[in-house]
């Protein structure tokens, strides 16, 4: 059973990872039947290179939930801004390589990115532990300390 400190990132990277798995099947595949070979390997390539970044800050955040700094926040938006300069970079490496087709893998990573960030503000939208904030405690309401007669 997995540590109840990193449950919800855990949860967030099944589901991101089982998104890109669905997702990789209809645009490997398209690539693949309007390219070729070349247009599928780009295309798959795209999209693991989403998943390792993905996996990468998802496991960062893990191994902050365990030690709980609190500061889930800072490290998702500095993953986030660390992920797209990383992409567009490995993205120009990758232009020249003469066995993937660039087009396919610029798309697929596209393609990719949006369907993880998509996954990822759902479960977040749905786990506010992970930005522990406890969702089920109470705060003093404002008109209690309201002094104005």
């Amino acid at each position: 059973m997995a540590d109840p400190d990193i449950r919800d990132e855990l949860a967030l990277l099944r589901g991101a990872t089982l998104a890109l798995m669905i997702t990789a099947v209809p645009v490997v595949g398209i690539a693949g039947a309007m390219i070729g070979v070349d247009g599928a390997l780009g295309a798959l390539v795209g999209i693991g290179l989403v998943g390792v970044l993905f996996c990468g800050s998802t496991a960062a955040l893990a191994l902050v939930a365990s030690r709980r700094t609190g500061s889930g926040i800072g490290l998702q938006l500095g993953a986030a801004a660390l992920r797209l300069p990383l992409y567009l970079g490995i993205l120009f490496a990758l232009r020249d390589v003469a066995w993937i087709h660039a087009r396919s893998l610029a798309a697929a990573t596209a393609i990719a990115i949006v369907v993880t960030l998509a996954v990822e503000l759902r479960l977040l939208a749905r786990l506010p532990r992970l930005f522990w904030v406890d969702a089920a405690a109470t705060r003093p309401s404002a008109l209690a300390h309201d002094t104005r007669s």
